[in-house]
């Protein structure tokens, strides 16, 4: 049973005295958090600093619990999940009322050297995550009017909608903290806020000339004011010089300039950078311009940027003709409209970001968010395009952790919008709105996309619902759009009744039918019908409908009544008729809708946050008196007392609440019958709308997010190039790095049953001479789902191959030869799916399947064990044909080609069985790898959690090739045979056996695997090239194996469609030539024809695929003209220089694990930190800039720097060498060699010569004055 609001009784401040079995705390500070059984470890810690009042990035928690056992009390650490379950076990044991927990707070410490800034810097510059959409809006007009309206509603009904306050959008303006995006809120202190601000360095022009010792801060600032000299006279100039330390300004008046110079240099040492050494002025008279022209050559739109600034960042929608009529004012010239729309994007990008660096900056700042604001979640998808391939930003999710706990104390209610953005590359904002207990708007879910349509409202709503919230009986409203209808109608979507319930916005609904029908009236009436709560005022007001239009009756009439009539409604909408809620908030982020996106998800942050410090607020001092429900539903109680008072009770029967309630004026019925019979009418009010829901929506804290110099580098897995890795989002290995938690797929094979099968030693001899003889000494093999989906997460549809940190590898047709045993060459695995199962069961099985065991085309894999197994006698040539076609039906479901039934088998395969002649001629090897392949690349999706197919063939694969995974053979479980030789082990016949039977019949002693899935899937992220065995198939080993194994070795290397009946998958070995012993390099990119991947038989379809893949079935039989050649020999390690890694790199996901994993180990009791992958790639990351930068700094140093400063700079050089040298990454840095000391310069030399001699003066003076001492005392 769960528990809520359970009480932990918390001590700070103090210290634990433990005496005996006995434990108490002395000096403590106590303090109460409740909490939910289904709370984790993180949500507990967020409630505990919010109590405490601490920040989670400044420090952190040591919690102890004091934990009951037989004798007493002990003290133990609660530090995980696990631990948190141990509490939870033992409230539940004990029936404890309360838990006691000890809190020490532990700061944390965030050291900051001279190096932070310039690491940061070059860490920003490399490989962002997603690059700007490619077009962008023009200026040619002007576009950013704010103060037209976007709706075109009316706002004649909002007497009809009273329901809907606007009241609380004002709330949302101001911000809690000072920053430079929101310093024009008027209720923070200006001197406050100036203090975070910053001042802008530009001095203002007094008047005066010029003169020689004046000093400037910068070069910038006396640009500006030499530039701001020369507008307010009207002169003009031009600079001749510009270098680092010295600048020179001369007149540029045509044609013939006077002698005006002016020449600044920054050479003395003092506080101020640049100091006029020669000024030549002023301008002669004839250099000033008689007429003034419209617009001055020196107001450029970067001088023009930094006047204008304080007026954009007052109010950013200003407009250009206003900004233009600021400049006439000011300076008495008129810049052109696009000078000045570009002085406007540049005083933006200084306050707030470029457009383009804001899209390269988002993912660092969200990963940054994340990380101090627990719970909350960010969903990124890109697509590719451009001509270089790249990813560009597609859309954007998030919603904020506090605000995602909040909502499960608000009524199960979301209003959906969206409103456009302005800017460059404008799109849509799609916002999702919850109401809390006062009937105020709840900030909830966002997102950034580039329009609304079906694929990104579908896209929205998916994330809400796997992501925030899953709360049963949510009822949406929304507009009619639609993309929100079809993603609410989407079957396993999560969004359809009753799991949720879907309603129109009346107000929307209104406008509509104006605009069909162009009558206001008719509009009011609906209005009027819409929000009526009693059913006879809704059939009189559709009668009224009817008398002004009988259409518009007709067209209501066809709608759901239950969608937009509050009477049929349910209760589901709580009253809430429109979306005002969300047009509210759309009103509220109307000022930052042109702002660089990252601006744009960071006003959003601080909003909201100022939004829930304040009902916070609000919230505790509603406790605090003792109110039970919140302001608003304690003022409509009192309300609906009052006009109650002038009705008339009569009781009928208390016990069962029967009443005849008699109206006089007013219709709050339940308030009178409260008030006659002494009932509290509290009984009667829902809990959402009580002062501790209120609290609860608003308890969670956001937490800062720190300064850009303490951002971790946003490492981007890849691909950097998607022209070929072009369904990544829709891989599992996207969802994994975004923080989902994916479990093993369940493996779908019939291996267990397969065990059981007692063969009839005649058919199994009439089989050992086909070339399914291998497969029949294949037995009971356990599966590891664990390496199976880490290899599922590393496979490519897109290439047919496991995409590996050193190369691609796959399963190939050799594989499939030497572990199987199957013949390559021969007509594809295909036919036709017509029907007449049961017939052809009596045919060519020679029995009639019961009805329970047979349908469509799937036959029970126990009818065929328990009617073809251990049969004594055969007594004709016909019957042992059943028999073998029985067993080979039994081998294809259990083995070879299983299905996700767990139980079937298809009776597709027993046509090609019908002349067991010539079932040598058919090419099953290539069917079975056709039928992996399928089952691998449908498993890569987000939502599939399960695979079947020949899963004991990857597993096999695995063991062979691949270190990471494989078991030990540890012993025979079969005695050896006197006189038989066994190379391989005593489970393969040499010369009879394919290499697959290695590994069976013995024990298998396993390592890596017992750790699980997280562990696998790391550790194949760290895999180096010597872990993978490129060729075990050696001389050494073939010529011990079957000789099917070999026969159409030269089959293996072509490059030809798979196919088995429905599923036709390409075979690419062009991809992994180091499987078969040649150098690789960049493969030609060929389609795999993902298109076919929705080909299926499901619903048992009818027909001939033979002629649906003719052109397939055309290719496989001419697949020997399409062979990969052999080419240059490979042997050892390919070198990272070779130009096949530099491509590989760009084309492949090169990490799957993402940062810092949490193991749990099942052996052991106790969760550690496993530092994955990514984390040592973030490391390499770092050592790799480190070390370029040094080095820079080291080429780039001044002769006079100290020389303990030199020392530290080229020790942080070399310590980063060592780490890219000694981890193997030393080609990051081109390193070839160990590096020769660099000569050192001039002056250290004697600096250091110096230091030395003085420091041996000092040892040996230190020497003498000892042996003075010693002497002394011998005296």
């Amino acid at each position: 049973m769960e528990k809520t609001n359970y009480p932990l009784c918390c001590y700070s401040n103090g210290e634990i005295v433990v005496e005996g079995e006995n434990v108490s705390y002395k000096d403590g500070e106590p303090f109460f958090v409740f909490v939910n059984s289904n709370h984790n470890f993180d949500e507990l810690t967020s409630l505990i600093c919010e109590e405490l009042e601490v920040n989670r990035s400044e420090f952190g928690l040591d919690i102890k619990m004091k934990y009951p056992n037989a004798r007493g009390y002990k003290v133990l650490s609660l530090n995980n999940d696990k631990s948190l379950k141990a509490l939870w076990a033992s409230v539940y044991q004990m029936n404890a009322s309360s838990m006691d927990l000890y809190i020490s707070l532990i700061p944390i410490q965030q050291p900051r050297n001279l190096f932070t800034n310039m690491l940061n810097q070059a860490m920003r510059g490399e490989n962002p995550l997603f690059s700007a959409p490619f077009s962008s809006n023009s200026v040619d007009q002007e576009q950013y009017d704010l103060n037209s309206n976007d709706d075109e509603i009316d706002e004649d009904e909002d007497e009809l909608l009273m329901n809907e306050s606007d009241d609380e959008c004002e709330d949302l303006v101001t911000p809690s903290a000072p920053t430079i995006e929101f310093s024009r809120v008027p209720s923070i202190d200006l001197e406050y806020v100036n203090r975070w601000c910053g001042k802008v360095d530009v001095p203002c022009y007094d008047g005066g000339e010029f003169l020689v010792g004046q000093r400037f801060n910068n070069k910038l600032g006396l640009s500006q004011y030499v530039r701001q000299y020369h507008i307010e006279r009207n002169q003009t100039f031009k600079t001749t010089e510009s270098k680092p330390l010295t600048v020179t300004f001369k007149c540029s008046r045509k044609p013939s300039p006077c002698d005006w110079t002016l020449r600044a240099s920054n050479k003395e040492a003092s506080n101020y950078s640049f100091t006029i050494v020669t000024y030549k002025g002023p301008h002669n008279t004839s250099c000033v311009v008689d007429a003034p022209p419209l617009d001055h050559p020196n107001l450029s739109n970067g001088f023009i940027a930094k006047h204008i600034r304080t007026v954009v960042d007052a109010d950013w929608g200003v407009k250009i003709s206003n900004l233009r009529a600021n400049i006439l004012t000011q300076f008495n010239f008129e810049p052109s409209y696009m000078k000045t729309w570009h002085a406007k994007q540049k005083a933006m990008a200084d306050l707030y970001g470029d457009w383009k660096g804001s899209y390269a900056l988002l993912p660092r700042y969200l990963q940054a968010l994340k990380t101090t604001n627990p719970g909350t979640v960010v969903k990124f998808a890109y697509k590719v395009g451009g001509p270089s391939n790249v990813r560009v930003f597609d859309r954007v999710f998030w919603a904020f952790g506090p605000s995602i706990r909040g909502f499960e104390h608000c009524r199960p209610i979301l209003t959906v919008d969206g409103t456009h953005l302005y800017g460059k590359y404008k799109g849509v904002l799609l916002i999702a709105i919850g109401v809390d207990a006062n009937d105020q708007i709840y900030p909830l879910a966002f997102a950034i996309v580039d329009c609304e349509s079906i694929d990104t409202w579908g896209w929205f709503m998916d994330c809400i619902r796997k992501h925030v919230t899953q709360r049963e009986g949510i009822c949406v409203i929304s507009d009619r759009h639609v993309g929100i209808m079809t993603a609410m109608n989407k079957v396993g979507g999560g969004w359809t009744e009753p799991q949720a319930f879907h309603r129109f916005c009346t107000r929307h609904q209104a406008s509509n039918i104006n605009t069909k029908f162009k009558s206001n009236e008719l509009k009011l009436a609906f209005l009027s019908t819409a929000c009526a709560a009693q059913r006879k005022r809704f059939n009189k007001g559709m009668q009224k409908i009817g008398s002004i239009n009988p259409s518009a009756k007709v067209l209501l009439e066809s709608i759901p009544l239950s969608k937009w009539s509050l009477c049929h409604d349910g209760g589901h909408r709580y009253g809430i008729k429109t979306t005002n809620n969300s047009e509210c908030f759309n009103g509220v982020l109307k000022r930052v809708r042109f702002l660089p996106i990252t601006a744009l998800v960071k006003a959003t942050f601080f909003r909201i946050n100022s939004y829930f410090v304040k009902h916070r607020e609000d919230a505790n001092k509603r406790l605090l008196e003792g109110c039970m429900w919140s302001e608003k539903v304690t003022e409509k109680l009192a309300e609906n007392v009052k006009r109650a008072a002038h009705h008339k009770v009569t009781c009928y029967d208390a016990r069962r609440g029967l009443y005849e309630v008699v109206t006089g004026r007013g219709n709050r019925l339940g308030s009178e019958v409260c008030r006659a019979n002494s009932i509290s009418s509290d009984q009667y009010v829902d809990p959402f709308y009580s002062s501790g829901e209120y609290h609860g929506s608003y308890r969670s804290s956001f937490h800062p997010v720190p300064d850009e110099s303490y951002w971790m580098p946003w490492m981007d897995p890849g691909p950097d190039d998607g022209k070929i890795l072009h369904l990544q989002s829709t891989h599992r290995s996207q969802a994994i790095w975004e923080g989902e938690e994916l479990k093993p797929l369940t493996l779908r094979g019939h291996m267990k049953a397969f065990k059981a099968f007692k063969v009839p030693e005649a058919v199994l001899t009439y089989v050992n001479n086909t070339q399914f003889r291998g497969i029949t000494r294949f037995c009971y093999v356990p599966l590891d789902a664990d390496l199976i989906t880490a290899l599922v997460e590393r496979w490519r549809q897109e290439t047919h191959t496991f995409h590996l940190p050193f190369g691609e590898a796959t399963v190939t047709l050799q594989d499939v030869a030497m572990l199987f045993g199957l013949r390559i060459s021969g007509r594809p695995v295909t036919g036709s799916s017509e029907g007449g199962w049961l017939n052809l069961c009596v045919r060519l099985l020679g029995a009639t399947p019961s009805i329970k065991a047979i349908k469509g085309s799937k036959l029970k894999l126990t009818w065929l064990h328990d009617n073809f197994q251990n049969v004594a006698n055969i007594n004709s040539q016909y019957q042992l044909h059943c028999h073998v076609r029985a067993y080979l039906l039994y081998l294809f479901g259990a083995l070879l080609f299983p299905d996700k039934s767990g139980s079937t088998v298809s009776l597709i395969y027993l046509p090609l069985l019908e002349n067991l002649d010539q079932i040598d001629d058919i090419s099953w090897g290539s069917g079975v790898l056709a039928c992996l392949y399928r089952n691998l690349c449908k498993a890569t999706k987000v939502d599939c959690f399960e695979i079947a197919g020949p899963l004991l063939l990857l597993q096999l694969w695995s063991w062979e090739r691949v270190s990471i995974g494989r078991p030990d053979i540890v012993r025979s479980r079969v005695p050896r045979q006197a006189g038989v030789a066994y190379p391989l082990g005593s489970q393969v016949l040499t010369g009879l056996d394919p290499l697959g039977c290695k590994w069976l019949r013995v024990q298998r002693g396993f390592k890596d695997h017992r750790l699980g899935l997280v562990v696998i899937r790391d550790l194949l992220d760290k895999m180096v090239e010597l872990q993978f065995v490129w060729q075990p198939y050696t001389p050494s080993v073939v010529q011990h194996l079957s000789p099917i194994c070999v026969q159409d070795q030269a089959e293996w290397t072509v490059i030809a469609p798979l196919i088995c009946f429905e599923m036709v998958e390409w075979h690419f070995p062009n991809r992994c030539t180091r499987q078969f012993g040649w150098q690789q390099m960049i493969p030609e990119m060929g389609s795999t024809w993902t298109r076919l991947h929705g080909i299926s038989r499901k619903g048992d379809w009818s027909g001939n695929y033979e002629t649906m893949h003719q052109e397939s079935i055309a290719k496989w039989e001419n697949r020997m003209s399409n062979i990969v050649e052999p080419g240059l020999p490979f042997c050892g390690l390919m070198s990272f220089e070779d130009e096949y890694f530099e491509w590989y790199n760009a084309i492949t996901r090169r990490i799957i694990t993402p940062l810092s994993q949490t193991v749990n180990d099942d052996y052991e009791d106790h969760h550690y930190y496993y530092p994955t992958a990514a984390d040592f790639q973030i490391l390499t990351q770092t050592s790799m800039v480190t070390y370029n930068t040094t080095e820079q700094m080291i080429s780039n140093m001044p002769d006079d720097i100290p020389l303990a400063q030199y020392a530290m700079i080229e020790k942080m050089r070399n310590m980063s060498l060592n780490s890219l040298v000694n981890t193997g990454q030393g080609h990051l840095i081109n390193y070839q060699e160990p590096r020769p000391p660099s000569p050192p310069r001039y002056d250290f030399r004697h600096l250091a010569h110096r230091q030395q001699v003085m420091t041996q003066e000092s040892e040996k003076a230190e020497s003498s004055q000892r042996t003075r001492k010693k002497g002394k005392k011998r005296n």
